[in-house]
């Protein structure tokens, strides 16, 4: 190795270095560093190199320093799906098949992407930044004609979110989750009640936002936790499973879809950009344990930033809790 050649290893693996200091406490909740920290293991690969040619000209210091660099990355990759396993639909569960898409608000395409995804013949869709605008295309499209059932909570901008479903809603509100609105709507299944959550939270690009996207977290974990009923969160979480207050959610009763069945990467965000491939997995299902996971896919929708996630989910026949008409909460 020349002293090149070392010195542009050791300038990647600074590099390196420093993005990996944005896990430290309190750089974390820096902006930058949640953005670092989202894209941390795609930037890691570039270490691989650094240790093969460094170890083949036996430049140790760097070898060592690239080697705990990889084994970084590889640990995470081994411990990113939280050691869970598949939890396949049983024979006698209910099957629901479940679209969640951000549509991008800006998106002239609106009227063929909700097409696209009627066309998944899916038993419940939520979609995300539903402006007035956007809902009076979804009321011309053959997604609207093709579920009885609909709760729709339009905003302006980014926060507006509709939900459609084949199966009765008994309940639904428009949750304050610090701060932005997420519909809840609660289904009636043979098989029981069923809670669900809409979710779009802020983006963390100030630091405002970052504490408020910190606390939507942990709202959304406290009203897992106050009702045992079977409970599905799903939409655009503006987070990935290596940010640690969605790390934070899905301890407990709650996993990621994705971590159960998913392939790949399995990024969302963005998609259809000319300069970047898909980097960040923003869009999640997450469900109770209780709730059975069969398959997950990734698919790029027309005129939108974000792929929409199709989800094959059971609902057990064993649950069956009682379905109620309505119903509040208040996270302390």
């Amino acid at each position: 190795m020349t002293s090149v050649s070392a010195r542009v290893g050791w300038m990647v693996a600074a590099a390196l270095l420093a993005a990996v200091g944005a896990r430290v406490r309190p750089v974390r909740r820096l902006p930058l560093a949640i953005g670092v920290r989202g894209v941390e293991r795609r930037l890691l690969i570039a270490a691989y190199p650094v240790l093969l040619v460094a170890a083949l000209a036996r430049r140790r210091a760097l070898a060592m320093v690239a080697g705990a660099l990889v084994a970084l990355q590889v640990s995470d990759l081994a411990g990113g799906r939280g050691g869970r396993r598949p939890h396949p639909v049983a024979d006698g569960s209910l099957r629901i098949r479940l679209v969640t898409a951000n549509l991008l608000c800006s998106n002239p395409d609106i009227s063929r992407l909700a097409d696209e995804i009627a066309d998944e013949d899916a038993d419940v869709v939520l979609v995300q930044e539903v402006t007035p605008e956007v809902l009076a295309v979804l009321r011309r499209s053959r997604l609207w004609s093709a579920y009885p059932h609909r709760r729709v909570a339009p905003r302006p901008e980014y926060h507006g979110a509709a939900t459609f479903s084949r199966l009765p809603m008994v309940f639904d509100a428009v949750l304050d989750v610090a701060g932005s609105p997420m519909l809840r709507t609660d289904l009636a299944t043979p098989h029981g009640r069923v809670r669900m959550v809409n979710v779009h939270t802020v983006a963390p690009l100030t630091a405002g936002q970052v504490r408020r996207w910190e606390r939507q977290m942990e709202w959304l974990g406290a009203f897992v936790d106050a009702d045992a009923s079977p409970v599905i969160l799903a939409g655009d979480f503006n987070a990935t499973g290596d940010h640690a207050p969605l790390r934070g959610l899905v301890r407990g009763r709650l996993r990621d879809a994705f971590d159960a069945v998913g392939r790949g990467s399995g990024a969302t965000w963005p998609i259809g950009s000319r300069l970047l491939p898909p980097l960040l997995r923003l869009d999640h299902v997450l469900t109770s344990d209780d709730i059975e996971v069969d398959s997950l896919r990734a698919v790029p929708g027309v005129g939108s930033d974000h792929a929409r996630l199709v989800v094959e989910l059971g609902i057990p026949d064993s649950l069956r809790p009682e379905v109620r008409a309505s119903g509040s909460f208040s996270p302390v």
